[in-house]
Formats: structure tokens, sequence, C-alpha cells
């Protein structure tokens, strides 16, 4: 089986699509798979199509109106291969225009967009990104880790990965900061726009505030207490959220909102925490701090590293072939 993995391997403008696309193409090729990675460019994809003729060509989309004409276009040009779309972000509306662009399956990452993707008439299936469990670990290394990276051993750490934007809904760590004895981090990407009036809130609110590549992103989660994802707005975040799940597999108690994938794969309990308001944050919050108890929130992400994944994919190639 020959794979074309289409993605947006030399955009770091939506961060998250671009990881899922290579560690899909990655994972695929340890599983044997034959894999070439081309870009969301007509030129460079069907360039790569005429000298590789895959067998299938996964896209890997937003999904946008643009992008799916994009796939649909490359499939009529190209008609011995089979079209795979991954929706990493929210479905798009529209059900004529959906079942025009219609691709051989379609896989969605939650109630929503699955929905609306068969009612247009895909044949849709819901399936997660995944996450690197050998990578992202308990280290069990925190004061070492805390001391490496200046951030205090006395206080009880919250840390948060995120598009620094006003719609990640990011207020609620300023609140957090000012309680007594908590220390707020929140790491940002150095090559986007983020918004200035959102940092200089966190900042003004005492927040810690590091937008800088860190190689080993593992010893972040691992120095911190908790970790927290208070997004909201559909179209802010891709529907599996990777920062949740990497906190998940380095054994971090988790406090998230009810986004996307995440009320299908996991469950209140544990050290995971589904919150439907500001307060019931704080809630969790001092139910994390007093705890004493090891969290076992590491075996809830098991099920969905990328091998995992890569199976279930596997076998809905076999299925289109």
């Amino acid at each position: 089986m020959k794979v074309c993995i289409a993605g947006h391997f030399q955009d770091d403008l939506d961060e998250g699509v671009r990881i899922v696309g290579k560690e899909m193409a990655r994972h695929l090729t340890n599983q044997g798979i034959e894999v070439k990675k081309c870009n969301l460019s007509l030129p460079d994809l069907w360039q790569n199509l005429n000298y590789y003729h895959p067998d299938i060509v996964h896209f890997v989309l937003s999904p946008t109106v643009p992008g799916l004409v994009l796939a649909k276009i490359t499939a009529l040009r190209y008609p011995n291969a089979k079209y795979v779309v991954s929706a990493v972000h929210p479905a798009v509306n529209g059900k004529i225009i959906l079942r025009i662009l219609k691709p051989d399956l379609i896989l969605a990452q939650s109630e929503e967009s699955e929905e609306i993707f068969s009612r247009a008439g895909f044949d849709t299936y819901f399936l997660p990104n995944g996450v690197d469990t050998e990578k992202f670990r308990p280290l069990g290394r925190r004061e070492e880790l805390r001391e490496k990276y200046g951030v205090p051993k006395d206080k009880f750490v919250v840390l948060h990965l995120a598009s620094l934007k006003k719609e990640r809904n990011l207020r609620i760590l300023c609140d957090i900061q000012r309680l007594d004895g908590y220390h707020v981090i929140v790491v940002g990407r150095e090559k986007e726009n983020s918004d200035q009036e959102v940092i200089s809130e966190l900042r003004q609110a005492g927040c810690d505030i590091r937008i800088r590549h860190f190689p080993q992103i593992e010893e972040i989660y691992n120095l911190a207490d908790c970790y927290i994802f208070p997004t909201e707005e559909k179209r802010a975040c891709i529907e599996t959220p990777l920062s949740v799940l990497e906190a998940l597999a380095c054994g971090l108690p988790v406090i998230s909102t009810k986004f996307g994938a995440l009320p299908r794969l996991f469950s209140n309990g544990n050290g995971f925490f589904f919150i439907e308001d500001d307060e019931d944050f704080f809630k969790a919050l001092r139910i994390v701090r007093q705890s004493r108890k090891s969290s076992r929130v590491r075996e809830m992400v098991l099920p969905y590293s990328w091998e995992n994944v890569i199976r279930k994919m596997e076998t809905f190639y076999a299925e289109l072939l």
C-alpha cells in the first residue's frame, strides 16, 4: 500500500494541523507503509502524485470549502487513488456544497462534525488525533525540572499551551494566577501572530508567559501540577486538542471545557474534570490541589496512542481498496 499524506508541512499558521499530518506520516511509516508527504499546493501535490502513484491520498484539512475543493479537483485528476479527509477542525455547513465535494471517506473528530458530514451523504467515521506516548510520559523529576526552567518549587503550577488569542478564552488564567499559592505558566508559539492585548492582560495578572519553542516540551508538562484547557469557541482549536492528550500522557490532571472530541474520549473522574462555568474551574483546582492520590489519567489516554489510531486508520484504508 502506498499512501500520500497531503497537509500543511511547511505552514506554521495552523500548528495543530501541521503536527497531525507529520505524526500521521511518521507512524504510518513505522507500521511499514510506504508514505509520501505532500504540501497542500496544486503544483507540489500533482507533481508528487504523477511520480508516486499512491493507492490512498489522505488530506489533513481544517476543513474549509477551498480545502475540500482542492481534494475534489485532485480526485478528478487522479481517479485511480482513493481519497480520505481528516477533518481536524469543525465541519463546514452547506449540504449542497458538501455533497459536490464528497471524498471516499471522511474522518471526523466530534459528534457534531460527524453528524453534519453524515447528513451531507459522506461516508463518515469518528477518529481522533493520537499522542506519542513514548515522548509524553511521566518523568518523575518535578523539582529538578522546576529548577532547570526557573519555576517556583513552592507553588501549585497550572499549565496551558495555547495560541495567545481572545477566542481561546484565556481570561480564566488571570483569575487563577491571582489566587494565593498558584503559578500559571502559558506557553505560546514564536511564529504566530499573537493578540498583544491578551498577552498584556496575562502578564499584568502575573502569569508566566513563555513564547518560545521548547524542544523537550514534555519536560514543561512534567514540572506542572495541573493542565487547564478553557477554550469554548469551536474553531479556535483542532477538535482533538493535542495539548490535552499530551498532558494526560504525562500524568497531569486536566480541567477542561467540553470541547470537540474530548467528551467522546473521556469522562469525569480519576483526574479529569469537565467544567460548565468558571466556578467549576476553581472547584476542580481545589480538588486537585488537596488530593494526595496519584492520578490515573495516563491510563485514559493510552487507547489514543498514535499506534492505536494508525491501526484503526489502516482498517479504513483496507476497506477502501
